[in-house]
């Protein structure tokens, strides 16, 4: 059997609890389930609905915040303790939300400690699982981890959209918190080992807390003093920017170019089928290529796709392809990053330097649509 086969047969239950942890964290889960509370909070509070929605802002801020700090903390105690406990926190969070009483500010808050709570539950943590079981097939690891947070999109919307309907806001709250208690919690604890026995060098680090040391590659200081560092976090600062911008505004594009809201709505939504099975697809290609030629590939055409977009006299199947090439985009963005910090700097403070990474990921995704 080949190692990439191996890989796959001994590693399959911790990278099924990193996808579970990955979609229902707060870039799964939180994230995807924000937009169907929008309508019924300001229904309740009299509040727009852009106030609302500056709340993702402080979504985005605390992963930003938390991201390096977790990134220290998994490095030294492991990401399966890191993890439970910050699903558990992140449960207490949501049925908190339950208790708003029309203070926008307050509603600001809750969500920046949401994400400040819930930073254990990023792909800094999630990644760092799948880094350490998979090698060979890494790449392909990653995306199908990572692609929790896209079955969450597609799950979690429709699904908080019928319990909102029938039960209320407040209700579709302690939904969210009572699935992370009773299915994600249990099924990361069963699922998630962090000692593969056929990688000695990655068991005799987790046989003692003490002994991160063992793990190859290098530490956040030296990776700091790499230009490739400031590369790989400077170009994707960029890139979450235009790809950010171009999602929130993505439906009302479509409209300046001439399709109608409801053909608008419905080549938007086709993003989310490209993000999830371009994750899987890009993840198998960095296992067989070239890291930078797969990232040229999937960046220019989605760059491609930015001429089409501004272009007053593109077809609708133009407008599409442009719409599928951003997908694939955003699926390549956070996998890309944690596959190109591994390969470069290894696993020895893989959390610290992936978690700086995340940090210019989100600053540039927050910063994007403005």
């Amino acid at each position: 059997m080949s190692q990439f086969a191996t890989e796959f047969r001994r590693g399959w239950r911790p990278l099924l609890a990193a996808g579970i942890g990955t979609g229902s964290g707060v870039t799964g889960l939180s994230f995807y389930g924000f937009g169907v509370f929008v309508l019924p909070l300001v229904a309740a509070f009299g509040w727009t609905r852009g106030e609302v929605s500056a709340a993702a802002s402080f979504l985005i801020l605390g992963s930003a915040i938390t991201s390096p700090i977790v990134g220290s903390v998994i490095d030294r105690f492991g990401a399966r303790r890191v993890g439970i406990a910050s699903l558990l926190a992140l449960a207490v969070a949501y049925a908190a939300l339950t208790t708003l009483q029309g203070s926008l500010a307050m509603f600001y808050a809750a969500w920046l400690l949401l994400a400040l709570l819930g930073g254990g539950t990023t792909p800094v943590v999630w990644t760092r699982t799948v880094n350490l079981w998979f090698d060979r097939g890494r790449g392909l690891a990653l995306g199908l981890a990572l692609a929790g947070s896209g079955i969450a999109s597609m799950f979690a919307p429709p699904l908080l959209t019928r319990v909102i309907a029938d039960y209320g806001w407040q209700t579709g709250y302690l939904v969210m918190g009572a699935f992370l208690l009773m299915v994600a919690i249990p099924l990361v604890a069963i699922l998630l080992d962090e000692r593969p026995a056929d990688r000695p060098e990655v068991a005799s680090a987790h046989a003692s807390t003490a002994a991160p040391n063992a793990l190859p590659g290098v530490e956040l200081a030296d990776a700091l003093r790499s230009l490739t560092f400031w590369k790989i976090g400077v170009g994707f600062f960029f890139v979450s920017a235009v790809v950010a911008a171009l999602i929130i505004n993505l439906v009302p594009l479509l409209i300046d170019r001439g399709l109608t809201p409801t053909a608008a709505a419905a080549t938007a939504g086709m993003m989310g089928m490209a993000v999830l099975i371009g994750r899987v697809a890009i993840g198998y290609l960095l296992d067989r290529h070239s890291a930078s030629a797969v990232a040229a590939v999937v960046l220019g055409s989605c760059a491609l796709g930015c001429v089409v977009l501004a272009m007053p006299d593109s077809s609708s199947w133009m407008l599409t392809i442009s719409v599928l090439a951003l997908g694939l985009a955003a699926a390549a963005e956070v996998d890309l990053v944690a596959y190109l910090s591994s390969r470069f700097f290894g696993l020895r403070a893989y959390g610290k330097i992936y978690g700086w990474q995340l940090t210019s990921f989100y600053l540039g995704a927050a910063g994007g649509p403005l």
